[in-house]
């Protein structure tokens, strides 16, 4: 069975500032792919992430989802999951 898991940085990575961006093939006979970007928001102590399924980058993307969660050990294995079910949406 293949893994579903994304890549994804450490917390640190994240309680340093840092963005982190993805992407998963889904199917490459189709172009199913799903694209994904991850960053703190220090301010409000919250991981923000975005997911949309076109071949572009993260400003022309028209449709995207998104979810925030806490910027913690649990927070990010939360985004994890959450990326991992877009990612089945595909």
């Amino acid at each position: 069975m293949e893994t579903e898991a994304m890549d994804l940085q450490k917390l640190t990575f994240f309680t340093e500032g840092n963005t982190f961006t993805g992407s998963r093939t889904k199917d490459p006979a189709t172009g199913a792919l799903l694209r994904y970007l991850v960053y703190p928001d220090l301010e409000n102590q919250k991981l923000i992430a975005y997911a949309w399924t076109t071949d572009v980058c993260f400003e022309r993307a028209q449709e995207r989802s998104e979810a925030a969660f806490f910027l913690s050990e649990q927070g990010l294995s939360e985004t994890q999951t959450w990326l991992q079910e877009q990612y089945r949406a595909v």
